[in-house]
């Protein structure tokens, strides 16, 4: 199996980001920064970045 490459992590009470596991770094999607979501949604968010159906932004990550 595989290391994963992108977690959640509490930002505030009931708000998480999605991060880079190597560095810590918010990823980006267009521009955009993948925090203000609920825990469904960074659970969902994750899950199709790590199937590749879902592509951070190319500068970001390791």
């Amino acid at each position: 199996m595989n290391a994963r490459r992108y977690e959640k992590r509490p930002a505030r009470e009931g708000v998480w980001q999605v991060v880079y596991t190597s560095t810590g770094q918010i990823v980006t999607m267009d521009g955009n920064p993948l925090d203000g979501l609920d825990k469904r949604e960074a659970i969902e968010v994750i899950a199709l970045l790590d199937e590749g159906e879902l592509v951070p932004d190319p500068s970001d990550g390791p």
